[in-house]
């Protein structure tokens, strides 16, 4: 009995029909399923120079859908999208990374505290923001601790954060933490404790001034709020000092201007 051939075309196309199968097998057993280095620093680098736009609306999505298993990938979009005010989509993103690499990450652990804060989970936030810094002493998650707590009339707690941010290695060459630090105390009524605080930050200053024309913001303010402190001491001789300063540093620096203008008026 004489058995019918296969047409050539029937071969051709199961031929190419398993070629593409073996293809696609390939290239998905090739596929990497985390990212690279160089692909998570680049929507890292986004959120460091505050492009977050750009990191919630294209680097981020695109990223987590090129890599779905990636909780890195996942983190960093649910950052992007806080930074942008979506606090929804942060959650699920952020709960997603969870699920893949855990919460002992600082970052996730941060992340999770701003977020809880925005909520209006103060002990919650409070208790995440604490951890994330003391895992890593980031200065950065220091600051947003003390900001937070500060948020929640927990003010003793947002001093020690500020305290802890300037002993971190980049807060000892930064203002901020000295200012906030004043500023709470003078809150508190501790006047002296304020003076300490704002002219430790002018010795930060002098001591790591790059030498730029312009100022640092911080720099100008620090005088500022000594200025206000002698002045609600009654010491407005010291006061016009500190205000002066802060004009000199700064001539477009309108508190002070303004600070100048009214204690002419009360000299006269």
């Amino acid at each position: 009995m004489r058995h019918a051939s296969v047409p050539a075309t029937a071969r051709w196309g199961a031929g190419l029909l398993a070629l593409c199968l073996t293809c696609a097998l390939a290239f998905a057993q090739s596929r990497p399923e985390q990212p690279s280095a160089a692909e998570l620093a680049q929507l890292r680098d986004l959120l460091a120079q505050g492009y977050y736009n750009s990191a919630a609306r294209l680097n981020g999505p695109e990223l987590v859908a090129r890599y779905p298993d990636s909780g890195e990938a996942h983190y960093l979009y649910a950052r992007a999208l806080y930074l942008t005010g979506d606090l929804d989509g942060a959650g699920r993103h952020l709960e997603r990374a969870v699920q893949l690499i855990g919460d002992s990450d600082p970052g996730v652990a941060n992340l999770q505290g701003l977020l809880r804060a925005a909520q209006g989970d103060a002990a919650g936030a409070l208790r995440a923001l604490r951890n994330a810094f003391l895992r890593s002493r980031d200065y950065q998650y220091a600051m947003d601790w003390g900001r937070v707590a500060w948020q929640a009339a927990m003010y003793e707690e947002a001093i020690v954060a500020f305290e802890a941010a300037a002993d971190t290695e980049r807060g000892r060459r930064e203002l901020w933490p000295w200012i906030d630090k004043g500023r709470l105390l003078v809150l508190l009524g501790r006047h002296q404790e304020a003076i300490q605080a704002f002219n430790s930050a002018i010795d930060v200053f002098e001591a790591t001034d790059p030498g730029e024309a312009r100022p640092s913001p911080a720099y100008v303010e620090a005088y500022y709020r000594l200025g206000e402190v002698y002045e609600r001491l009654g010491d407005l001789g010291r006061a016009e000092i500190n205000y002066r300063a802060a004009r000199t540093a700064d001539p477009n620096y309108a508190p002070a201007v303004q600070a100048l203008d009214r204690l002419s008026r009360s000299f006269d």
